[in-house]
């Protein structure tokens, strides 16, 4: 009898257990996505919430209550948007274009910032450009030992001395992989895989659950390589 009571407690706890985990897949998704746009939404607002209580503020209305906030941070992010339009019209016309260029030439010119504004230019004008892709293939390499696999992705590719074929390998930390490894690897010696980029990252992310069955992968050979001269 008390066999069957403790089997029946056990049932119990696995039923409270799984029961509780599907509530938890069910929920965090949710939760992450509501601090996401929470965040977003914040950011993009609180740019120029300041200048929004201020002129509320010289009128005489002073924001009392979390819905006051709301609002002041609800046309903070309408004011950012038409900002940022109005920004575009202006560096699209002739005048708009001779001022920028005016204070590019002054950043391009100081020491230490030239080398900052420079580099984050040239990376968000190779991401955001029609026809660009910053991460151009998903391969597997060798990665933080031999033996070991890494996914990484190619940004570039490069000569090392005018001859062997180069490429620029990031290579995500999980599960946060804005952050990483930059590597440079011989061309012949990366192993390229059928995963897209959101597959991949979906793998990061999820810290390997959701890694697909299989990954069919080709190891590419170099032009330079022996194989390629003996076929």
């Amino acid at each position: 009898m008390e066999e069957k009571k403790l089997g029946i407690f056990a049932q119990f706890k696995r039923n409270v257990r799984k029961r509780m985990l599907t509530g938890l897949l069910l929920i965090l998704p949710i939760y992450v996505t509501f601090f996401v746009v929470k965040f977003l939404f914040g950011f993009v607002g609180g740019l120029l919430s300041p200048i929004i209580k201020k002129i509320f503020l010289f009128h005489g209305i002073s924001p009392k209550t979390h819905f006051d906030e709301f609002v002041i941070t609800f046309l903070g992010i309408i004011l950012t948007f038409m900002t940022l339009y109005f920004i575009g019209i202006f560096a699209a016309n002739f005048v708009g274009k001779a001022i920028i260029n005016y204070f590019e030439s002054l950043l391009t010119k100081t020491p230490i910032v030239r080398n900052i504004y420079s580099s984050v230019k040239q990376i968000i004008h190779s991401i955001s450009l029609p026809g660009k892709q910053a991460f151009k293939r998903v391969v597997l390499v060798d990665f933080p030992k031999e033996g070991t696999k890494s996914i990484g992705f190619i940004t570039s590719t490069t000569e090392y001395n005018g001859e062997k074929k180069m490429v620029s390998i990031f290579i995500p930390t999980t599960p946060n992989p804005t952050t990483g490894f930059l590597i440079l690897a011989p061309e012949d010696t990366v192993t390229d895989t059928n995963l897209t980029v959101e597959e991949a990252f979906k793998i990061l992310f999820s810290g390997g659950v959701l890694t697909p069955r299989d990954i069919v992968a080709s190891f590419r050979a170099s032009k330079n390589s022996p194989e390629t001269h003996n076929a």
